[in-house]
């Protein structure tokens, strides 16, 4: 399961950053799980990784839909097969704050 915070007040899913509510600015958050599989929507292939970044390039970064309308991004690790449109991924980890996922389906 992947953890994440919501709003008490008006069950908003936060940002891990969000300190206030952006609905409804309660201070007042939870936290719930979401379930560790998803569909990809979208990716693309960093070649190149920015300065300090401990990932090695080239590794796609993907849009993942875990339940109607909650999506989260992530990285796929290095042992996924290619990503493809629709593929069924699943949470495999957490890495200095990014959710990774595998390829299970093409």
């Amino acid at each position: 399961m992947i953890a994440r915070m919501r709003c008490v007040q008006c069950q908003t899913t936060l940002s891990a950053s969000a300190t206030v509510c952006p609905a409804c600015l309660s201070k007042d958050a939870e936290s719930f799980s979401l379930p560790s599989d998803g569909r990809l929507l979208s990716w693309t292939t960093i070649r190149r990784a920015p300065a300090g970044y401990p990932v090695v390039a080239p590794y796609d970064v993907v849009v993942v839909e875990l339940a109607p309308g909650i999506r989260v991004t992530g990285r796929l690790v290095a042992e996924s097969p290619p990503p493809t449109m629709g593929a069924h991924v699943k949470s495999v980890g957490h890495e200095d704050g990014c959710e990774l996922f595998i390829v299970t389906t093409l």
